[in-house]
């Protein structure tokens, strides 16, 4: 209370002083006014600052963002990353120093997927790492203990899409009846999107082959006819499309998957216990990336060549979507609700008990 004490005293302080040879009932009348003033602005005050701890303890950004004191916990902390435009605030923060203003040297280590980071991070070889929202409810309906700690990436479209070798005779997600699909995951918002579309055409999971390979793989599988079509971000849908030896099949991120919440970071609730300090460091140091990419996108497109086989000629076709700075709730639910639908949950998931929510 001694802040709002010289709050209210500064509040007396700059109150007019009225003429000197004012008649004595005119100096109590006003110590009676001031007096009761003074008691109001006490209610306003206590009143908004309730009011303030109230709307942030509702809202849905993680309270751990929030600077604690002391120093990280860890100074090195090893991320893993999937090398497409979704990782970009990474190497963003990385560049523009805003991980070493906090604290941390941040290393990153490519994965080949989202499921590989689960075991990864589950092992202890990374302290945090990309995952897509429907892998991590996976992850924790199966028993494991993950948390999601920060939003990452909201796909646009183009952002996925389903290819064939441009020399097959496959004009459509329909005409992949018997054919083998590589995907960087067998589980996951990919192969959930793809099999929306195989519903669409009339297909179901039993009528095709799935096969796991690493998106910086797959073009030369399509290329040696090893498989006959793949599920591709970008940039390797790009790629696939300049050197003219694919063909777009369609768009997996539309309807019900239209502006998905894809992609986010997640850590072991143990490694969030042990390391509050270093967990906030990173998401403040993320999220400032995350904001000068919204204020120039430009940004993510300069540093995807050097974590991607991208070259700076071929930047204009690529698309990018955006890079929200804070978990929304009501998106992860959408994700999670997807999952159930397509059978990748066998139980609806409250998306509150997997995102970090400070500790």
């Amino acid at each position: 209370m001694t802040w709002l004490r010289q709050q209210l005293g500064r509040i007396a302080d700059d109150m007019p002083e009225r003429d000197l040879g004012a008649r004595t009932i005119a100096i109590h009348q006003r110590r009676r006014r001031n007096f009761m003033t003074l008691t109001a602005v006490a209610m306003v005050v206590v009143t908004v600052l309730a009011a303030t701890v109230g709307v942030r303890a509702l809202s849905s950004e993680p309270r751990a963002a929030t600077r604690p004191a002391g120093s990280p916990e860890q100074s090195l902390i090893k991320v893993g990353v999937v090398p497409t435009v979704e990782s970009a605030p990474v190497f963003v923060a990385r560049a523009k120093g805003y991980f070493q203003e906090e604290g941390l040297t941040v290393e990153p280590v490519v994965v080949t997927g989202p499921a590989a980071a689960v075991h990864q991070v589950g092992k202890g070889e990374l302290d945090l790492a990309q995952t897509d929202y429907a892998m991590a409810f996976a992850a924790n309906e199966a028993g494991k203990q993950f948390k999601i700690v920060t939003s990452m990436y909201q796909a646009a479209q183009g952002s996925y899409a389903i290819v064939a070798n441009a020399k097959s005779k496959i004009t459509s997600t329909a005409g992949l009846r018997r054919k083998t699909i590589a995907v960087p995951n067998i589980a996951g918002i990919g192969p959930l999107a793809l099999r929306a579309a195989l519903d669409r055409a009339g297909l179901t999971l039993r009528d095709v082959v799935l096969v796991e390979w690493p998106y910086p793989q797959m073009l030369g599988l399509l290329n040696r006819g090893q498989v006959d079509a793949a599920l591709l971000a970008e940039p390797y849908i790009t790629l696939s499309r300049q050197d003219g030896r694919s063909r777009i099949l369609e768009d997996a991120m539309t309807r019900s998957f239209s502006g998905l919440h894809t992609a986010g970071m997640m850590a072991t609730a143990e490694w969030t216990r042990h390391n509050p300090r270093t967990l906030a460091a990173f998401q403040r140091a993320l999220a400032k990336a995350q904001r000068l990419i919204a204020d120039d996108p430009q940004q993510a497109r300069d540093l995807l060549p050097t974590y991607t086989r991208i070259t700076r000629p071929q930047l204009a076709d690529v698309a990018f979507g955006s890079y929200p700075a804070k978990l929304d709730l009501s998106e992860l639910q959408r994700v999670a609700d997807l999952a159930h639908a397509y059978k990748l949950l066998k139980r609806p998931a409250d998306v509150r008990g997997v995102v970090m929510t400070g500790g």
